[in-house]
């Protein structure tokens, strides 16, 4: 802007015969604006210098070196906050609020992701690239399974976190406290699906068995037999557990193989891939049906009740989008990595 105002003081000095309207198009056809030239012809005939006159006003204490320090020090850092930063700076927290906001940085949260050894972040990419190239097509139904405890109460759902109120200290103790069991009483639910359907449930008792092989096989395996027998018997499938030790049990795999149902070997399946398996988005859906409202059990017959009930009420196009997207998600895995998808 300097050299600008130079060139029209110059011409427009040392040219008196010239008129305003011949240097604004000399000058238009290198591509300024008529109006900015205009302003610095009157800013020459109402005697202003070339340079910017000292303003009135606190200069601002955040100069391009300091504010260049500040993104130093708070860009793509943990443990920073806003009241560090006006400490370490010697100005006000609103100081830093503004001048974050000028640099353009926004605060986000952390995600929360599995943690990978090096040698794993090698795996992984590798293996669904081979669930999605070798032992799947566009045309193949992915059919998933997994176990979920639900307790009686709804401490751990973040809707039920708080309340309004006009006057805290007037509230009803059941909804002023969050009480909570050292030992909560819950159930373990286990099902599968696809994009077709889910299966029957099985639901345990609150004092029964862990998951082992011998449960997980005449309690779950005969309830996924009959789920494909139903929705899948004449489809292109494959089966594709998590790596719990119940679920490639010798037991296991040769009751899978006796039966011809077609799953994705040990070998092949990626550990810690969550988010690559919607059944973790279905038990979200769930668990949030069954406690809905702040919904709590008083009875383990109860919460196995309202726990069928829901699954019958979870939209079904919502999960058939949701297992239609296993294949993008592998792909994304394997050129990119498992960071991609969360």
């Amino acid at each position: 802007m300097i050299d600008l105002r130079k060139r029209v003081f110059s011409m427009y000095g040392k040219n008196k015969n010239l008129k305003k309207i011949d240097i604004v198009k000399h000058f238009e056809l290198e591509g300024f604006k008529r109006s900015t030239i205009y302003n610095i012809i009157k800013r020459y005939e109402n005697g202003l210098p070339i340079e910017d006159c000292p303003r009135s006003g606190r200069p601002p204490y955040f100069d391009r070196k300091k504010l260049k320090r500040l993104q130093h020090a708070a860009a793509n850092r943990i443990g920073v906050n806003q009241r560090k930063l006006a400490t370490k700076f010697g100005v006000t927290q609103p100081a830093i609020h503004y001048n974050l906001k000028k640099l353009g940085l926004k605060y986000y949260k952390r995600q929360k992701a599995p943690k990978y050894t090096t040698k794993r972040l090698q795996q992984i990419p590798k293996k669904c690239g081979n669930i999605r190239r070798q032992l799947t097509t566009k045309h193949t139904f992915i059919i998933v399974d997994d176990e979920k405890y639900f307790s009686f109460s709804n401490d751990d759902m973040p809707q039920n976190t708080g309340f309004y109120s006009f006057d805290k200290e007037h509230v009803p103790d059941n909804v002023k406290y969050k009480t909570k069991e050292k030992y909560s009483k819950k159930v373990l639910v286990w099902l599968s699906l696809s994009a077709k359907g889910i299966s029957k449930p099985f639901i345990g008792t609150a004092k029964g068995p862990a998951i082992n092989s011998n449960v997980y096989i005449k309690e779950c395996l005969s309830k996924l037999l009959v789920f494909i027998e139903t929705y899948h018997s004449h489809d292109d499938y494959i089966f594709w557990p998590d790596l719990a030790t119940s679920h490639y049990a010798n037991e296991t795999t040769q009751w899978l193989i006796q039966h011809q149902i077609k799953f994705i070997p040990k070998q092949v399946n990626p550990p810690k891939v969550p988010k690559a398996r919607p059944i973790e988005d279905f038990w979200s859906i769930l668990a949030n049906k069954v406690y809905e409202g702040g919904w709590e059990a008083t009875t383990e017959l109860q919460l196995k009740q309202r726990i069928r009930k829901k699954i019958k009420e979870v939209d079904m196009k919502v999960v058939s989008n949701m297992m239609n997207t296993i294949r993008t998600k592998l792909r994304k895995i394997e050129n990119s990595g498992p960071f991609a998808i969360l």
